[in-house]
């Protein structure tokens, strides 16, 4: 004789396939990547008229992750006799320097010992006007991915 087993042994039974099936459908959880643009321009002398440095670029990278690409272009343009660009994420940065009024095009990775969730792009550019006392100026923004 077949045994006959309770209606709700077999409701739990079908309630616990039910929620193994739809754990198995669900896609794994991971960090969103993204990709953000910047522009960070800098400028000084008298009034802060002249444009001294702009660093243009993109940054790619996941929230949390300790690693994050980047390319930036960086234009000098018043400074004497450079313009600088510092990308900083984690415990990683990495410095670019271009000459007089050049522009040229950098790429890279950001390695950090620990995950972080934004970069701080710096551009400094330096003069001589007004007067003859040399002076860096400095221009700071945070990028989030």
């Amino acid at each position: 004789m077949p045994q006959v087993r309770s209606s709700r042994f077999v409701r739990l039974l079908a309630a616990g396939a039910a929620g193994a099936a739809a754990v198995a459908v669900l896609p794994a959880v991971s960090a969103q990547a993204g990709t953000s643009s910047f522009t960070v321009s800098v400028k000084g002398g008298y009034n802060n008229t002249l444009s001294l440095g702009t660093a243009t670029g993109t940054v790619s990278g996941a929230t949390g992750s300790n690693q994050a690409s980047y390319s930036v272009t960086l234009c000098g343009q018043s400074t004497y006799p450079s313009a600088q660009v510092t990308l900083k994420g984690g415990s990683a940065s990495a410095y670019h320097t271009v000459y007089y009024q050049n522009c040229e095009t950098f790429t890279g990775d950001l390695v950090s010992s620990y995950g972080f969730t934004n970069i701080e792009v710096t551009v400094s550019g330096s003069t001589f006007y007004p007067g003859n006392q040399y002076t860096t100026y400095t221009k700071a923004r945070t990028i989030y991915f």
